[in-house]
């Protein structure tokens, strides 16, 4: 009786044992498993975002801009003003309206960038650094150029506008027709360079 019974515990601890370490592989492969669900639905909507960043950006480059972009001011505002002021206006809501765009995706971006921040580090800015950097090299361009275009500002304004327009390389428009430009192309590495960092996580 009392090798049956001492047989009897060791069999339940045995059991003991043994039941704790598949709780434990079990409750590993869940965490995994949790860890790559969150992982691939991060890196698919940075990546959605990364995409909708790259089409706004190419949308205020967009060379020609419709007359239904361009707003005219209300009648008795249009009245009071010169061909140019006219002009002005329409011109700069319009590139306002499309640059709104890029303002709406990088504050989406960003909000998925502080989750991203907590996953895998501050690595992730430095991934969307150049494309950042691209960014507002762009909105230098265009807020240079509709400067420059300003009747109500002073005629040495508008001439240093002018000169740092000369200075800046030539991306106001993107006129590229069988092949991208440059400007063009260096978007194009700094997202590729975001979805080499982002892709593996995809297939975990």
């Amino acid at each position: 009786a009392q090798y049956i019974s001492l047989a009897k515990d060791t069999m339940l601890t045995i059991a003991a044992v043994v039941g704790a370490y598949v709780a434990l592989r079990g409750l590993s492969t869940w965490n995994r498993q949790l860890k790559g669900e969150v992982e691939y639905d991060l890196t698919s909507r940075i990546l959605k975002c990364t995409y909708r960043l790259r089409e706004a950006i190419k949308g205020v480059r967009n060379p020609v801009m419709w007359g239904n972009e361009m707003p005219t001011p209300p009648e008795t505002e249009a009245s009071k003003m010169s061909r140019e002021r006219l002009r002005h206006y329409g011109l700069a809501n319009a590139y306002q309206r499309r640059w709104d765009k890029v303002t709406e995706v990088r504050t989406d971006l960003q909000t998925e960038m502080l989750e991203a921040e907590a996953v895998w580090g501050r690595i992730v800015y430095e991934k969307f650094e150049p494309i950042f950097k691209l960014q507002q090299e762009l909105f230098s361009s265009v807020h240079a150029y509709v400067s420059a275009c300003n009747p109500d500002e002073s005629e040495q304004s508008r001439a240093a506008y002018q000169e740092i327009m000369q200075k800046q390389r030539d991306i106001l428009y993107d006129l590229s027709s069988e092949s991208p430009d440059e400007y063009t192309q260096d978007v194009t590495r700094a997202i590729e360079a975001i979805e080499s960092f982002l892709k593996p996580h995809l297939r975990k």
